[in-house]
């Protein structure tokens, strides 16, 4: 009977209309790449502003977003640029969170520094004593960023949060930190071996610049399985959150070095339970939370990334949904330039020229590299490419069509600067 009926019905529905003459030939479908380039406007950053013909766009979508996430390249000097602009339009109507990529200690130390004249020279003392502790937050202009965008909410309960998991380097810090909560004799004595077992491999990675070697990485199951048990008898609360980190840090390294896909799956779902573990401890305060993400672009998608995870944009994407509220996911890229890279244990960074589209993971990217506009930053609306048929068509580039609100291109990247 249903079938019937839904049946009827679509022999009620107005056929489609015909050309007005038989055997006319339709008008030829326009090309992806003419379509990219009706998507396309200028954008500029004059004086901490968006300008040019995007300015308004950006303005209008992020004003209408309750979370605006900016999916990245690292350690650049040019992005920090734009997601400070992005704040001040974000603060005109509230910003009450920053969610970075970076441990949740590392946000904590970064969040107690800020106003603080000595902001920088904390960072560097943090990171002289426990090397390779602390990601993107150690960057002169991302811990400037972070300063600017609380100045500029004018929140005094401006948050930023930490989602990742811990760096590499961060154990010995850790293990301080969960010290310095005096933790009973038995669960101190066990702490105080992996801190000597910390501070001999920390020698060795530092001696040969291989961060596998560091504790973080080599640490038993045996010495965590003790820790924990020691902790669970003996310590507080703060004592065993912090001793979780230390131990789903090493989980996801160990299976990252091991080539595991259950790495990027366990990082995903950290990101998540930080975040919701974050936001909810927010949610006492009487504004509701309107957050700016700043993380890799992989991590941002709506839907599957290129991972094939349901990574945190996906998530933030279905929150937003469900609040009757909505996100934007804004994906920046350099078409070339001079990339910031690891260069091994506390070492200085290493800078390594690039072409975005020589690189495997991002041949998707020519059509957008080709249409830029002339003289400056090329912002694509990737919202007016979907639901389209291009014919034959790059999985990659459909992707992140549907993954992703507005995709930049920066002509060239220049590197951003340690601290210190």
């Amino acid at each position: 009977m249903i079938r019937s009926l839904l049946f009827s019905l679509c022999l009620a529905l107005p056929a489609a209309p015909q050309t007005a003459q038989t055997g006319a030939a339709s008008a030829p479908q326009p090309s992806f790449d003419e379509k990219l380039r009706d998507a396309r406007y200028d954008l500029r950053i004059d004086g901490g502003k968006l300008t040019g013909s995007a300015a308004s766009v950006l303005e209008t979508a992020i004003s209408g977003a309750q979370y605006v996430l900016i999916g990245e390249d690292h350690i650049t000097h040019e992005i920090p640029q734009f997601a400070s602009a992005v704040c001040d339009v974000m603060a005109a109507q509230g910003l009450t969170a920053m969610a970075v990529e970076a441990g949740p200690q590392a946000a904590k130390m970064v969040g107690a520094s800020l106003g603080k004249t000595d902001r920088l020279a904390r960072m560097s003392a943090l990171t002289d004593r426990y090397p390779d502790s602390v990601a993107f937050l150690n960057v002169r202009e991302e811990n400037d960023l972070v300063e600017h965008c609380a100045e500029a909410s004018r929140n005094p309960k401006f948050h930023l949060w930490g989602l990742d998991q811990e760096l590499m380097g961060s154990a010995g810090w850790l293990i301080d930190e969960i010290l310095a909560t005096h933790p009973g004799p038995a669960a101190t004595a066990v702490l105080n071996r992996m801190k000597a077992e910390e501070q001999k491999d920390a020698a060795v990675a530092n001696e040969s610049g291989d961060p596998s070697k560091v504790f973080l990485f080599a640490a038993s199951d045996a010495q965590l399985s003790e820790g924990s048990a020691a902790l669970k008898r003996e310590g507080s609360a703060a004592a065993n959150e912090l001793f979780h980190e230390f131990v789903e840090s090493h989980e996801i390294y160990l299976k990252n070095m091991q080539g595991s896909p259950d790495s990027n799956s366990q990082r995903a779902q950290l990101l998540k339970q930080h975040f919701r573990r974050d936001f909810d401890a927010a949610a006492s305060d009487a504004k509701p939370q309107r957050v700016l993400f700043k993380f890799g672009e992989w991590h941002l998608y709506k839907g599957f990334n290129p991972l094939h995870q349901r990574d945190l944009g996906n998530y933030i994407a279905e929150m937003a949904d469900g609040q009757g509220e909505s996100s934007l996911h804004i994906c920046i890229l350099g078409a070339k330039g001079t990339h910031a890279g690891y260069g091994g244990y506390n070492r200085p960074m290493k800078l390594e020229p690039f072409v975005m589209v020589d690189d495997d993971d991002y041949h998707w990217l020519k059509p957008a590299v080709d249409n830029q506009v002339a003289n400056g930053w090329t912002l694509y609306d990737l919202r007016r490419l979907r639901f389209q048929n291009f014919g034959k068509f790059d999985p990659d580039m459909q992707r992140v069509i549907y993954g992703y609100d507005f995709l930049i291109i920066v002509p060239e990247f220049t590197p951003a600067h340690s601290i210190k």
